[in-house]
């Protein structure tokens, strides 16, 4: 198995269009702040607690939470991206080659899952190191080691959920065309999904209730809900509650289900059964297509 592994991880990191597409949903998402929507955060913020804030901590606030937007969208599109393998593999019948060798018929899916599951990791870390030292120079403000370890352990969480969910996509998917339309297609809306183009809270109720039918938000919840444990209390010191709660429930830090909020165990649990429903549709579909080859 660790050379199948092997074999799909080189595959992924010598393909430039793979690597490339799975950091295009990152490049539009930090060019979109830099250039156009930051300051929509800056004017909500600014009239929440007055035009007398302090800017560093605004900025502060801003950058932990686009990083924690930009991690729910990495483990996504880079799990995603190292699944291209599998589609090739059965357009080419490449597949025959393992179904015809001694292996056993879980040993290719696992890999497939193992294999995403690393470049999406890998991925992801590379996101939090670029843009915590980001976050340094532009603001002076380091994470703390707890803040650190809890936003590793999310990563774990949630690439690993996304490698079973974009599995189970995958193994749908027949030709590279169609797996190519798919990518795009993902890596263009979760952004929106993930309520980082458009805070949640200001979409209609009926788009906000499905947004919370999906997983992508309530990872992306999580890591903002780790990732801004400083960030908040800093910007809004001395801000009444009512708007320190109104800025996380806008802003998707906090989920909200007919009115009461979603607790942070809630929506890991919710992942956790994403996870393990779509590992096991994904072994009954690979297994029925396995089949029909």
């Amino acid at each position: 198995m660790s050379k199948i592994i092997y074999r799909n991880v080189s595959l992924y990191f010598r393909d430039k269009a793979s690597v490339f597409f799975s950091l295009l949903s990152v490049l539009i998402v930090m060019l979109l702040y830099i250039l156009f929507l930051s300051n929509v955060q800056v004017v909500s913020i600014t009239e929440q607690i007055g035009a007398t804030a302090n800017k560093n901590n605004i900025s502060y606030l801003i950058n932990t939470w686009i990083l924690a937007g930009i991690l729910s969208i990495t483990t996504v599109t880079s799990t995603l991206g190292a699944l291209a393998f599998m589609v090739n593999d059965r357009e080419n019948k490449i597949i025959k080659d393992f179904k015809s060798s001694p292996i056993t018929n879980s040993t290719y899916p696992v890999a497939g899952v193992i294999s995403s599951f690393i470049v999406g990791l890998t991925m992801s870390i590379i996101a939090l190191l670029i843009y915590g030292v980001y976050i340094f120079i532009d603001t002076g403000y380091l994470f703390s080691l707890i803040i650190i370890v809890e936003t590793l352990a999310l990563i774990v969480v949630s690439t690993i959920m996304n490698a079973a969910l974009m599995g189970l996509l995958v193994s749908f998917i027949s030709t590279n065309n169609v797996y190519s339309s798919a990518s795009l297609i993902i890596g263009t809306t979760i952004g929106f999904v993930n309520g980082l183009y458009i805070p949640i809270g200001e979409l209609p109720d009926k788009i906000q209730t499905f947004i919370k039918l999906l997983p992508f938000a309530h990872i992306a919840s999580m890591f903002r809900q780790i990732l801004m444990k400083d960030s908040i209390p800093k910007t809004f010191d001395g801000a009444p509650v009512e708007a320190i709660n109104t800025y996380k429930e806008i802003f998707g830090i906090i989920l909200k289900w007919k009115n009461e909020s979603i607790a942070f165990n809630i929506s890991l649990i919710f992942v956790i059964a994403v996870f393990t429903i779509s590992i096991i549709l994904f072994f009954i579909n690979f297994r029925r297509k396995r089949e029909e080859i």
